[in-house]
């Protein structure tokens, strides 16, 4: 990420000290390729972290990781997000802090409208254990190594059980805010008047204040895609 102030400035967020991300902004902000930027910096500090990664619209953005073991597209990220809990019930239980973990999920929010409607008609309770699940892992996921990283196009409160909103600890919105959306993810903050373009937007993060932020271009999509696959799927990521 970079801090804009006339002078561009590297930031750099240690995933141990804030392992929660709410990442926010409409259709075409850039909140994909951010994302990808994102992931690939992650992987290079912390090659050995086991990323659950749901894909809900099932888009082009990250079809490179299908054939991945934790990589859960469309209706099967349901499953990602019990395999993921599966894991963080077992390291609570046996106090194990060896390894760490990261549930990333894009378009979180269509997620919980779809499972929603499904259990209307099917009388299941798969929304409300999805919404259990991240807000727990929010509240209770930092000191064994357990992170997640939220993608949505709005952060309405209502998509976080019991206020887990609050314990997302890097708060980044990308392009253009409503008056309702500032208020809701930069409370109190004096939100700057200035037309954003694509990776661009404001981030605030523990510790810090607001700012201003851009994420780098990356020049080479398809090489940074192999980077990603060559260490999540190590012999396998051609």
């Amino acid at each position: 990420m970079l801090r804009l102030s006339g002078v561009k400035i590297p930031l750099r967020l240690d995933i141990r000290t804030h392992p929660h991300l709410l990442m926010t902004g409409s259709s075409g902000t850039g909140k994909s390729t951010a994302l990808a930027f994102l992931l690939g910096k992650l992987l290079q500090s912390h090659p050995d972290i086991v990323v659950y990664f749901c894909d809900f619209k099932n888009s082009e953005d990250f079809s490179f990781l299908s054939g991945y073991e934790h990589y859960y597209a469309g209706e099967q990220c349901y499953e990602g997000v019990t395999d993921f809990y599966e894991r963080f019930t077992e390291a609570r239980k046996n106090r194990d802090t060896s390894k760490r973990y990261i549930l990333i999920f894009d378009e979180y929010p269509a997620f919980l409208s779809y499972t929603q409607g499904k259990d209307k008609m099917n009388k299941t309770k798969q929304a409300n254990e999805g919404l259990s699940i991240i807000s727990e892992t929010l509240m209770l996921g930092r000191g064994i190594g357990f992170c997640v990283w939220i993608l949505v196009q709005r952060a309405d409160a209502s998509l976080f059980a019991n206020g887990a909103r609050d314990n997302f600890m890097v708060l980044a919105a990308l392009g253009r805010l409503s008056k309702e959306q500032k208020g809701m993810i930069f409370p109190g903050e004096d939100i700057p008047e200035r037309i954003f373009g694509v990776g661009e937007g404001l981030l605030l993060a523990d510790g810090f204040p607001l700012m201003e932020i851009k994420y780098p271009v990356i020049n080479d999509v398809d090489d940074w895609k192999r980077h990603i696959r060559n260490i999540l799927m190590p012999g396998g990521g051609a």
